[in-house]
């Protein structure tokens, strides 16, 4: 998990012109806290280097976590947590 962590921060900086100059401990936990919230929302283990989907929406929530903007980003991208939640979701015959 923490060589896709690292992947990912690498992906956000390039994508974003993020400051070289930043480390990258200040985007590790927003990254922790996404892969948290996502998986959690889903009801699964998520395998960010397979779904893209899921990598995508994950950068998003750490670009609006980098901008304090995290209920901005729940209220936007929703739908795409309904989405995953669909692809994973078990038939548990209940």
């Amino acid at each position: 998990m923490e060589d896709t962590i690292k992947k990912i921060i690498e992906e956000y900086r390039l994508e974003n012109q993020i400051n070289p100059n930043r480390e990258d401990s200040e985007f590790e936990n927003y990254v922790k806290e996404g892969i948290y919230d996502i998986n959690d929302f889903c009801g699964t283990e998520i395998d960010y280097e397979k779904d893209l989907d899921a990598r995508c929406l994950l950068k998003n929530y750490v670009l609006y976590s980098n901008s304090k903007r995290l209920a901005e980003f729940k209220s936007l991208y929703m739908e795409e947590y309904h989405e995953l939640q669909r692809n994973y979701y078990i038939n548990s015959k209940l």
